[in-house]
Parts: structure tokens; C-alpha cells; sequence
């Protein structure tokens, strides 16, 4: 009752045994009794509330001391590997060092005779696994922190090329830059360089010569619409801060990236031809000579059904290059423009191979999104069992009326079963004749095989580019849907007759890997490029005027024929061919002009672009007829001819110039090989 007669909620310790004592006396010493009654219940109740906190809080306390162990062995880790890596990159450097032969004192003495203090490095250099030695050409002083922070006047670090205009391009003993792997120290570059991307592969390309139309008046090509070029120099420039390998610039694929004005073609043409002649930007003595190829667009509305095959590698190398993350994000760009009407087949290939999806119609979108958003990578490449099931796939639901596309999405690392490119060149053209068309597009760094690209789509009547962001995914599948899905004229060929009254010599800029023999213009058998719905094609050649004191070509007259010049006035006879999708027989167009009709008073804005991004190619390949090319005539042209530009493609054009000239003013180091 004592107990009882305190409030629960204001009872102390104290109070509580004072209370038993005085029940326990009052009870007669009977135990049993005494703890049946109800104050006694109640104070138990109370000390087991107690105990239960108490042993929560035990194990709070536990947990807590448990979770501090648990974080301090990460720590530990942490740090042992951040260890072992600073290890493996001393190594590297070391390794690096003495390749070139050259202590790795020198670096920091470099610095020592101007400036004092030091600067930490704003950026982590790690090298790509299976690094292989790197050329040591492409390496400067790419060893420890390098001193160069000027004792009394301010350091500033900048990570962005373009901000860092005005200070990289100064004198002032101030100009310091952290970019990416890059320290730029007044005048002087003193480089850590990121190991060049060795595990990448590019065709090399021996430029197309000037060429005397006396002996050789005939220069004939296929058409080639890709653009997989410009995506991966902007890749480059943007992603590595390196200026692309030599062997990735195609100066037509930089050309063609944009789309031109050009007058599009009358009634039922497919093509349309327009030419145009000026002052050539890097040789005041020659002229340049633009040919304009237009293709018919397609309203989207009136588009024929598209049976579609993704053929999607997703082997182990699609992982760690970022390649499977975004093939999935844009294929999902594609399957939201789908039709009804549209049907779609997933193919995926790694060690073996595998029809993820049959062929369904273009409304069941989730489930078409359900299975691109299930792949993941692993495993090994066997390309060729996936180019073979896909085509399967996509005969198995050939329809004559549509348009029949494989699309392989892959870094083009084939190495199971056919990998050779000569082989892969062979299966993708036997299938050629089956009437589905190819559209490759490559995707990840590290380990791209852009030669082996280029060689399927060549030969499989496709077209090939690169996706190196969301919106080159969005370019291509939103903005370009109709022309990179829908042929409009396949075989397409282009043949000059230039007229050696006029021209003392010639030359083709680009489209080294689609030249044709003379006699190929007039055999249709003789695979050349297709182009799609609202597709710009265009091509450059750089002309020598009969009597140009410039003896770019020197041949002896011939001894034993005579060749009489006639025609004098015409320029040049352009020829085009082309088939229609389902035609088997060419069509021939013709037409010669002369130079004061392509001549205007001032080039054209098109003209005035397109032929700043080839100059701009030509200094990125370092081609040996780049002339007086430079980056300030580049800028200053495009700059002036940038237009409207809605979609600011051409802007962009205008920010990689600049970044690739401020990259080129250090060593110009370049990725891959």
C-alpha cells in the first residue's frame, strides 16, 4: 500500500526500498506473501523496464564500438590501396623515364631556374588496365610535383581549356594550369600525361596525291555519309584533352558530320548534285572545288515500316569502357520513336550468343525497354556467331516492303570465333545481297576497333558513326531518324572528268577507303555507299589552274601517242550513279560546268564552313598539303559562317577548334595508335 500510494511516474530509487522495507514489516515477515502483493508486482515490473533499457542501450553501445572497428579496417584498406597505387604509378613514371632516357631530376629542374614552392596536382592519373608500353615521344616530364608556384604572386587552377585562353596564351609568370593531367607554367608545358589509350586500333590512311588529269582526268569514289570520325576527335578533345590519333581523322566524316543547304533533287530523283568553286583558304594559287550530293527527305509519316535487329554486344569490354550504359540509354531513344507498324528483334553476343527478344511490334515498348534495361556485360566477344543469328533473325522476319536494318551496337573488339577483319569483312558481304541493310555504331574508349568498324559497315551497304554522349544518341536516333534509318539510293557513285585545258592538276580531300577503279563507275556489281532520307554529302577537291607556275605534278610528255585537248571553257563533267533500294540496274546523271558558273562573288556561309572543318581535319592529320592552314583561319572562317544553327552543332565545332589549338600549344600528345 505504500508502495502503491506513490505515483508511479515520481518515484526515486530511494523511495521505492524505503517503501519495501516498511510492506515487508507490516507483513510479518510472511515472504510469499509479501511478494504477491500488488506493490511488490509493481515495483518488478518496474526494475524489468529498467533492465530491458539497460540491455537495449548494451547493445546500442555494441553496435556503435562494432561499427567504428568495421570503418577504421576500410580505412585501413583504403589506404593500403591508395598505397599500392601510388606504387604502381611511380613504377609506371619510373618505366616511362627510362624509355626516354632521361633522369627524372631534369623535370623538377626545368621549373627550379624561375620559380619556387610547390604545386600539388588538382587531378589522379591512373593507367588503363592492360596497359601496354606507350611511345616515349608522347611524354614530358610526366614524373613527381612539379615546382612551379611563383613565391610572390598567386596560383590560380583552372579546369576548363577555354576559360584558360586568356592566361595560357600569355607571358605572365601566372599562368598556371591544372587541367586534366596538364601544368602549364607560364610560357613553358611541363606535362603529366595520361598513358595514350593503346588498346585502340585505326586504320592508317595514305593520302589521296594531286593528280595529273593529262594521264589521269577520271577520279571516281563512293559515296559515304558516316561520321563516326568527327565523334571520336570530339570524344578525344573532350573526354582525354588529347588531340585525336592520326588515324581516326577521315576528313570527310569531319565534312559530313553537318548538314548544308543544298538545292534538294526534283520529282522522283533520290539525289540531287550541286557544285560550287572558290579561292582554296591554304593555298592562295590553287582553287577549291565543292561537290554537294542532296538526298530527297522523307516525311516520317510516309516512312515504310522498319523491321529492326539490334544486334548488342555485351561482352566483358562493354563494361569497364562505359559502352553497354550508353548503347542501352540510346537504343531507349529509338524504341520511343517506334511505330505500330515498326517491329524490333534483340540479338546480344558475348562468349556465346542470344535471341534476348523475337520480334515484336513497335507498340510493345515496355517490354522492348524491359529487355535492354535487363542486359549487363561479361564474358568474351564472339562477334561473328552475333552478326551471323542477327541477320538469321532478320531474314526470319524479312519483310519486302520494309526497311530491313541490322544495327550493331559493339566497340568492335571481336575476339571469338571469326574476329579477323578480313573475315568479318567477308561474312558481312555475303549477307549483303539478302537485302538487309547494316548501320554500325561504336561506342566506349579504351579498346575501340574503329578499323574494324569502318570495314563493316563498308561492306554490308551501311552506314557507321559513333556515339560518344547522349546527344551524338539523340543526333542520331531523333534528329536523323528518317535518314539513318531509311535508304533513299543505294550504290552511289561519283565520277569527275576533269578537263586538262583547265586544270594542271587535282586532288580529292578524304574518301580514301571508298576510291574506285575507272572502269568500276559503270559495273553495278560493284558495291559503293548508300544514303539515307535528308542526308548532305559532300566532297572537296583542291584544283591547280592550267597555267599555275605551282608544279604540284611533273610527268614527261608521252613518247609514242598524242592526246588532243579539246572542250576548252568546260571544267570538269561530273557523272553520279545510283540504284533506288530495290533496284538491281543504276541510274546515270551527267552534267559539266564551267568555272565562272560556280564561281560567286563571295563563297557561300556552307562553303565558308564546310571548308574550315576540312582545314581543320588537315591540321589534326598534320597532312603534308596543309599549306598556311592554321586554328586562326579555321575560327575566323567558321566563326563568320556559323548561320543559324539550331541545333548548335556548328558552335560546338567552333569550342573543339579552340581547345584542340590551346592542346596543340603543348606537346599536341595524342591517344591510341
Amino acid at each position: 500500500a505504500a508502495v502503491a500510494a506513490i505515483p508511479s511516474g515520481a518515484r526515486s530509487e530511494d523511495e521505492t526500498a524505503s517503501a519495501y522495507e516498511r510492506a515487508f514489516a507490516v507483513s510479518g515477515g510472511d515472504f510469499r506473501g509479501f511478494m504477491a502483493t500488488e506493490a511488490v508486482k509493481a515495483g518488478t515490473n518496474w526494475w524489468r523496464s529498467r533492465a530491458a533499457l539497460g540491455l537495449a542501450a548494451m547493445l546500442m553501445i555494441c553496435c556503435g564500438i562494432t561499427g567504428i572497428w568495421y570503418e577504421e579496417v576500410l580505412r585501413e584498406r583504403r589506404v593500403a590501396a591508395a598505397e599500392a597505387d601510388a606504387a604502381r604509378m611511380e613504377e609506371y613514371r619510373q618505366r616511362l623515364w627510362e624509355d626516354i632516357n632521361q633522369p627524372v631530376e631534369e623535370c623538377e629542374e626545368i621549373a627550379a631556374d624561375e620559380y619556387s614552392g610547390e604545386l600539388e596536382p588538382q587531378f589522379k592519373i591512373e593507367p588503363p588496365a592492360l596497359q601496354i608500353e606507350p611511345p616515349a615521344a608522347q611524354v614530358a616530364c610526366a614524373s613527381k610535383p612539379i615546382s612551379c608556384k611563383p613565391a610572390s604572386e598567386p596560383v590560380a587552377i583552372i579546369k576548363s581549356a577555354i576559360t584558360m585562353k586568356s592566361m595560357a596564351g600569355s607571358r605572365s609568370r601566372m599562368a598556371v594550369r591544372g587541367w586534366e593531367g596538364n601544368v602549364v607554367c607560364g610560357n613553358r608545358y611541363l606535362e603529366t600525361v595520361p598513358p595514350p589509350v593503346s588498346g585502340e586500333r585505326y586504320a592508317e590512311v595514305v593520302e589521296n596525291a594531286f593528280k595529273d588529269p593529262r594521264s589521269e582526268a577520271l577520279s571516281t569514289f563512293g559515296l559515304d555519309v558516316d561520321t563516326s570520325s568527327y565523334a571520336l576527335m570530339r570524344s578525344s578533345i573532350n573526354e582525354q584533352k588529347r588531340l585525336p590519333p592520326k588515324g581516326s581523322v577521315r576528313i570527310e566524316e569531319y565534312v559530313n558530320y553537318f548538314k548544308y543547304a543544298y538545292p534538294g533533287p526534283k520529282g522522283d530523283e533520290p539525289v540531287a548534285v550541286d557544285c560550287e568553286l572558290a579561292k582554296c583558304p591554304w593555298n592562295a594559287k590553287h582553287q577549291l572545288l565543292r561537290l554537294g550530293v542532296q538526298a530527297k527527305t522523307v516525311d516520317e509519316a510516309k516512312l515504310p515500316p522498319c523491321n529492326l535487329t539490334f544486334l548488342i554486344d555485351v561482352s566483358g569490354s562493354m563494361e569497364w569502357n562505359g559502352g553497354l550504359s550508353l548503347a542501352k540509354a540510346g537504343l531507349k531513344l529509338l524504341v520511343d520513336r517506334l511505330r505500330e507498324e515498326d517491329h524490333v528483334a534483340i540479338v546480344t553476343y558475348a562468349s556465346g550468343t542470344e535471341v534476348r527478344l523475337p520480334s515484336v511490334s513497335g507498340r510493345e515498348k515496355r517490354a522492348i525497354v524491359s529487355v535492354i534495361d535487363s542486359l549487363s556485360a561479361g564474358g568474351g566477344t564472339a562477334g561473328g556467331a552475333g552478326i551471323q543469328l542477327a541477320y538469321a533473325e532478320a531474314q526470319k522476319n524479312f519483310d519486302k516492303k520494309a526497311n530491313n536494318r541490322v544495327i550493331l551496337i559493339t566497340d568492335g573488339d571481336f575476339n571469338i570465333g571469326v574476329s579477323s577483319p578480313a573475315e568479318l569483312e567477308s561474312l558481312i558481304a555475303g549477307k549483303r545481297e539478302s537485302g538487309v541493310f547494316l548501320t554500325v555504331l561504336g561506342v566506349g574508349r579504351g579498346n575501340f576497333q574503329d578499323a574494324n568498324m569502318k570495314k563493316l559497315a563498308n561492306a554490308g551497304n551501311g552506314n557507321y558513326g559513333y556515339i560518344d554522349s547522349m546527344l551524338e544518341a539523340k543526333k542520331m536516333f531523333v534528329n536523323e531518324f528518317g535518314g539513318t534509318l531509311m535508304t533513299v539510293a543505294k550504290d552511289v557513285k561519283v565520277q569527275i572528268e576533269f578537263n586538262p585545258a583547265e586544270v594542271a592538276a587535282y586532288r580529292l580531300l578524304g574518301y580514301e577507303n571508298r576510291i574506285l577503279k575507272a572502269e568500276d563507275f559503270n559495273d553495278d556489281k560493284k558495291d559503293a555507299g548508300e544514303i539515307g532520307s535528308g542526308h548532305t554529302m559532300t566532297a572537296f577537291y583542291e584544283i591547280v589552274p592550267a597555267g599555275s607556275d605551282d608544279k604540284t605534278v611533273s610527268v614527261d610528255p608521252l613518247k609514242y601517242q598524242k592526246s588532243e585537248i579539246v572542250g576548252k571553257g568546260e571544267l570538269f563533267t561530273v557523272k553520279t550513279r545510283y540504284k533506288l533500294p530495290d533496284a538491281e540496274k543504276s541510274v546515270l546523271r551527267e552534267r559539266a560546268h564551267t568555272a565562272a558558273e560556280l564561281t560567286r562573288k563571295e563563297a557561300s556561309e556552307d562553303f565558308r564552313f564546310a571548308s574550315a572543318v576540312a582545314e581543320f581535319a588537315l591540321l589534326l592529320k598534320d597532312s603534308k598539303f596543309k599549306g598556311e592552314a592554321s586554328f586562326k583561319q579555321v575560327l575566323e572562317r567558321a566563326r563568320g559562317a556559323k548561320g543559324e544553327d539550331r541545333e548548335g552543332y556548328r558552335a560546338e565545332f567552333i569550342r573543339l577548334v579552340e581547345a584542340a589549338e590551346l592542346i596543340g600549344m603543348g606537346d599536341g600528345s595524342r591517344g591510341g595508335l
